[in-house]
């Protein structure tokens, strides 16, 4: 079975595409459907319409209920601008207060972490909001056979290590003003927590990040979703192509999240897998490298 990707493009005559522009949205239920072999079941399933007469006509949509909800307005979130349709996606699903699972793949330097962390940063500034405090998590997992071997100091110290994926695009954010880092991460409560921790916790009002959880089997998965309480939005990211843990990818709990028939068909989860590496023609090269199947 291929990794879901929670989108997919759809061919379609134009008149569905001038309906949904029109009335912001356009009905897939089974008797009013364009195209009886299509099915609908996936909630928050993202849809590109491309006109089959012109191919330059298209609109995306989102899957709510029985409708494509035209996706519109703005696509960026406080001056980060999406680059690529997957990412006006993401956005979407990310600054969606509605979904409270948002599922994130992708190879490296798709923006993953980066649009993410804008979102968080843009609801717990927005006082109008329920989200108190930002949480990142991670498993300490290194790269490669050979740890760091046991680290020295207070728990906090010891995962400081691992935290290189979030602070560098908290620097993005402030323009690399290395400085402002601190003061940024107090102001927006932001809260450092190894996964391997996390077993008896309970958050809620939180806008939680779980990164490279590409490692993670499902009985870690399993407890890391079952952390978030009342008020909390979770949203985890993975690149499958980097698991350099010894893990099958249909074991990881990135797999059975995605692929899951409950998840899919819940109003409370949207996936999304940008495809499209931003970081660098380099980056994006090496990934096609060693991820290609």
């Amino acid at each position: 079975m291929d990794m879901f990707t929670g989108a997919r493009d759809l061919i379609v005559p134009s008149n569905i595409i001038n309906e949904l522009y029109k009335n912001k949205k356009v009905s897939v239920s089974p008797e009013k459907i364009w195209d009886k072999r299509l099915r609908f079941k996936i909630q928050n399933e993202y849809v590109t319409l491309i006109s089959q007469d012109n191919s330059k006509q298209s609109a995306i949509g989102r899957v709510v209920d029985t409708d494509i909800v035209l996706l519109q307005g703005d696509t960026s979130i406080d001056g980060l601008r999406a680059r690529n349709k997957e990412q006006i996606m993401a956005m979407n699903a990310l600054m969606d207060d509605s979904i409270k699972m948002v599922v994130l793949t992708g190879k490296a330097g798709t923006g993953k972490t980066l649009l993410t962390l804008a979102a968080a940063t843009s609801k717990v500034i927005d006082r109008n909001l329920n989200y108190d405090r930002i949480i990142l998590t991670r498993p300490m997992s290194w790269v490669g056979k050979h740890g760091l071997g046991a680290l020295p100091g207070t728990s906090d110290e010891k995962f400081a290590p691992y935290l290189e994926n979030y602070m560098t695009n908290i620097d993005f954010l402030l323009n690399d003003n290395k400085s402002a880092r601190e003061d940024f991460i107090q102001q927006l409560k932001m809260e450092f927590i190894p996964i391997q921790l996390i077993r008896g916790a309970s958050w809620r009002n939180s806008f939680v990040l779980a990164d490279e959880v590409q490692v993670l089997n499902h009985m870690e998965m399993l407890t890391l979703g079952t952390r978030l309480g009342e008020g909390s939005k979770l949203v985890i990211l993975g690149d499958l192509g980097q698991r350099d843990e010894n893990i099958a990818q249909d074991k990881t709990g990135l797999w059975k999240i995605a692929n899951s028939p409950i998840a899919q068909e819940s109003k409370l989860v949207a996936s999304v897998h940008l495809v499209k590496s931003e970081r660098s023609q380099l980056s994006a090269l090496v990934s096609d490298i060693f991820e290609a199947k």
